[in-house]
């Protein structure tokens, strides 16, 4: 946007470069519903899960120690309840506040073998199921 001398607003096309394609989320991420049980291990601490896809999460985090931007993160370790996906490399995308003011921290998978891949969607369609049969 460019502000105009008689205050007015001049709207320009948001570019379709490679960069702004890469912001875009490709799946839909599902909601958590019991954060207690549904958890992200990284760095020797754990997160509570606010949604996740096969692609990445979205985990809750402190305040005083949020995670930075571009950190490549190994041996991410994702719990739902009583399984347990290991093994997984992440990315922090971003950490920024929600619209209730709490912290969140966005992580993509850059690399995940292709049975954990396997069993994690098969899990996410069961929770999707579950979301859909609880509407």
């Amino acid at each position: 946007m460019k502000l105009i001398h008689d205050d007015t607003l001049e709207f320009e096309e948001i570019s379709s470069d490679s960069e702004s394609i890469q912001v875009s989320r490709k799946s839909y991420r599902i909601p958590v519903k019991d954060r207690e049980t549904s958890l992200l291990i990284m760095n020797g601490s754990t997160y509570p899960l606010v949604d996740i896809s096969v692609e990445g999460v979205c985990i809750g985090i402190d305040a005083t120690a949020p995670l930075t931007s571009a950190d490549i993160t190994p041996d991410c370790k994702i719990i739902l309840g009583e399984q347990h996906f290991e093994g997984l490399v992440g990315e922090v995308m971003h950490s920024s506040l929600d619209g209730d003011g709490n912290w969140i921290c966005g992580i993509q998978w850059q690399q995940m073998d292709e049975a954990t891949f396997t069993a994690l969607d098969q899990a996410l369609l069961r929770l999707r199921k579950e979301i859909f049969a609880d509407a």
